[in-house]
């Protein structure tokens, strides 16, 4: 699945929040890598999270994981996609593999 069907399957109410909490971690960006693996840091309430979306090459997500322990797609996994999605992340990596 790719990162903005992921984000398509979020409820309006969950996608909001998200847009909030990324609002809200700023400055924040999801920079652009040459590997497809991208990765995420969180600082806050004297936790540092780490996150990791790994894609392949049809940009379709291999894997990801967070350190918070929520599990499946928690708000830091979300809110990375969201800010890869907002940056075209995706596509910067592609122009710095020419």
């Amino acid at each position: 699945m790719t990162i903005n069907k992921y984000l398509q399957q979020i409820s309006p109410e969950d996608l909001a929040y998200v847009k909030r909490y990324h609002h809200e971690i700023q400055p924040f960006r999801v920079l652009p890598s040459s590997t497809l693996e991208f990765d995420g840091q969180f600082n806050g309430g004297g936790e540092t999270i780490f996150t990791e979306i790994n894609l392949n090459e049809d940009h379709t997500i291999d894997d990801m994981f967070c350190t918070c322990g929520a599990g499946s797609l928690c708000v830091h996994l979300a809110a990375m996609m969201y800010d890869m999605v907002e940056r075209d992340t995706i596509r910067l990596s592609e122009l710095e593999n020419k």
